[in-house]
């Protein structure tokens, strides 16, 4: 007995295990039924019947043909023996279950299958694809530039891997992108920390690799999560030593140099950096941002970096008019390194690259002939001294330090910075920088931003610079409705004592940029999609790296917004060409130009034709050092 309890259970266990493999082995073993089932019944039915006229190997053969086609059809005779129909009912039963049983598990293998589908479980085999790693709002932002850029791509392909529903992320990006023209959307369910959930997404056949921080996770947890992926990628056995071109950013400068230890030749951003330089900038030179913005997206003007052999020996002064809907920024050098605005005597050497700014790559050719200046319409004023600069910051986040650092790189001496905030740990933050600096004057005094007392015993019109921040303690749609209500207030108390003032707001989701324009603020910072612009960037082309490293670098050239008088006398129908030569003159690179009357916009243009007459301008943009 004991010995056939122990077969009797190796049976039912290797039963169990051919069960568990799934609806191919359910499905093997209703064919072993149906065929015992048809074996069974028609032997029994060449017994009762007994012999017939035709050979015995045909009998056989068609008996069994005829038996399984009426066990699946239920085409049963209706009359022969007792024994004969008898045969029939049984063989009538067994095909209705196993018929039932055959689709019930086709249905349900089915349903499995569409199920895991709809989970994003499957391979991708797209190749030369753009891969996002990580879920966040910048994913939108992300996202809709790389559908700008791949316009002029035949196929393109943008895979997601992430945390999330596959259902969910696309709904969501189909919500807010709308149609993505010929870039095709694949979103796959895993996490960017498992090897295994990493080769879903083909990481050694794309084109470049994006890597996003969860949205609602602190500073230290968001650089965690970046450099767990970056070691996923760089050190995972399926993607060692393969070329990956990798872009990701930190929120903490301290973590970027492990961070890129991590990635191998990964390209690592310091996103809070970058953000405090653009703030500092914007805020001290009115329309920066909207510069800004559109040298970073694709829908306007960028960055290229191209080979010019016709231009090879010649100083790059020369180069600024050599094109005519372009405009020559910097050389690219052969060891990787940019110098935008170099020297105008600087000899473009054969390894060397031009870094122009244009509308598209097709637009960067050579003029064929040279542009009319008008050199008696330049001038050549000297800027006086900078003055001191009195800065208000309502608000407090992570980002406050650095934007103050930054302030006392540009403001001159005996500069002054009031901060006003109810965060209890701003206090301290601030007793400790004081000592660090060395032209600004820091006072802070505790109050709410939102209360409208607060604000009026201020006097804010008497600053020049006022920066409203973004709490970061917040999520970020209770930290933009924050700041809204303190430029509703700043906005109203300005327009009642007739006074313009220059205010820049730092907003977290772009979709809160259309109503705080409502407010008329001179500029607005979208912090993470900005540096989700300069991602993107990035990825599509490696060089710029090192473009945007001396862009918003302090000591290397970057972009003033300057008087039109610096440069010329005011006389009407001058073209973009004098504007070049002036400003080559003045060592510098001038890229646009802003409209003296712009109506409902901005006024800014950039990379404007070089031949066709301006109209009456304020501003000049220029790459200039210091």
């Amino acid at each position: 007995m004991a010995r056939r309890a122990r077969l009797r259970t190796r049976l039912r266990y290797w039963f169990d295990n051919t069960m568990s493999r799934g609806t191919p082995s359910l499905v093997g073993w209703l064919a072993i039924a149906s065929a015992l089932l048809i074996v069974t019944v028609s032997a029994a039915l060449a017994v009762v019947r007994g012999s017939e006229e035709s050979s015995q190997a045909t009998n056989v053969f068609t008996l069994l043909w005829q038996t399984f086609v009426s066990t699946f059809s239920l085409a049963v005779p209706g009359e022969g023996t007792l024994a004969v129909l008898g045969l029939w009912f049984l063989l009538a039963l067994g095909g209705i279950f196993i018929v039932s049983a055959l689709v019930g598990l086709l249905t349900s293998g089915l349903n499995r299958k569409l199920e895991q589908l709809r989970k994003g479980r499957s391979l991708v085999v797209e190749r030369d694809h753009t891969v996002i790693l990580g879920w966040s709002d910048q994913v939108f932002a992300v996202v809709s530039e790389l559908v700008e850029a791949n316009r002029s791509r035949r196929r393109a392909a943008v895979t997601i891997l992430a945390e999330q529903d596959k259902i969910e992320m696309e709904d969501q990006l189909r919500h807010r992108l709308g149609s993505t023209g010929n870039t095709r959307l694949v979103c796959r369910t895993g996490s960017p920390l498992d090897l295994t959930d990493l080769e879903l997404v083909n990481l050694n056949e794309a084109r470049s690799i994006i890597v996003l921080a969860p949205q609602a996770a602190t500073a230290e947890d968001a650089d965690a999560y970046v450099l767990k992926t970056l070691l996923a990628i760089n050190k995972g056995p399926a993607f060692r030593d393969r070329p990956h071109h990798v872009v990701a950013s930190v929120r903490d400068g301290r973590n970027r140099a492990v961070a890129r230890l991590a990635g191998g030749d990964a390209v690592v951003i310091d996103a809070d950096d970058i953000s405090a330089r653009l703030l500092v900038q914007t805020a001290r030179q009115s329309r920066l941002s909207v510069i800004y913005h559109d040298l970073l997206d694709f829908g306007g003007d960028e960055f290229y970096v191209v080979a010019e052999p016709r231009l090879v020996g010649r100083p790059f002064g020369h180069a600024l008019l050599a094109y005519r809907r372009c405009c020559p920024v910097g050389l690219f050098h052969p060891n990787g390194t940019t110098k935008l605005n170099p020297p105008m005597d600087e000899l473009i050497s054969p390894g060397d690259k031009l870094v122009v700014l244009a509308e598209d790559d097709s637009a960067i050719k050579l003029a064929d002939r040279g542009f009319l200046v008008d050199t008696s319409a330049i001038v050549h004023s000297v800027r006086g001294p900078l003055a001191p600069e009195r800065t208000l910051i309502l608000g407090w986040n992570g980002r406050a330090v650095r934007i103050i650092e930054q302030l006392d790189i540009y403001v001159a001496s005996s500069s002054t910075v009031d901060i006003v905030t109810d965060r209890a740990d701003a206090d301290i933050v601030v007793a400790q920088l004081t000592h660090r600096l060395r032209r600004l004057a820091v006072r802070i005094k505790d109050g709410d931003v939102r209360d409208r007392n607060v604000l009026e015993s201020l006097d804010v019109g008497s600053y020049d610079n006022v920066i409203v921040l973004c709490d970061d303690h917040l999520a970020p749609l209770a930290a933009d409705s924050r700041v809204l209500v303190t430029l509703l207030h700043l906005r109203d108390m300005l327009a009642k004592r007739g006074r313009a003032g220059s205010i820049v707001s730092e907003m977290r989701d772009d979709r809160d940029r259309a109503l705080a324009q409502l407010t008329r603020a001179d500029d607005f910072v979208v912090s993470e999609q900005l540096v989700s612009l300069l991602m993107t960037q990035i990825s599509e082309n490696r060089h710029l790296e090192s473009v945007f490293t001396d862009l918003f670098d302090p000591d290397g050239a970057e972009i003033y917004v300057r008087p039109s008088s610096y440069y010329l006398r005011p006389t009407p129908g001058q073209t973009f060409a004098t504007v070049v030569e002036s400003a080559r003159r003045r060592g510098e690179v001038a890229i646009g130009y802003r409209i003296a009357d712009p109506g409902d916009g901005h006024g800014v243009v950039l990379n404007p034709d070089k031949e066709k007459p301006m109209p009456a301008i304020d501003r000049l943009i220029v790459l200039a050092n210091g």
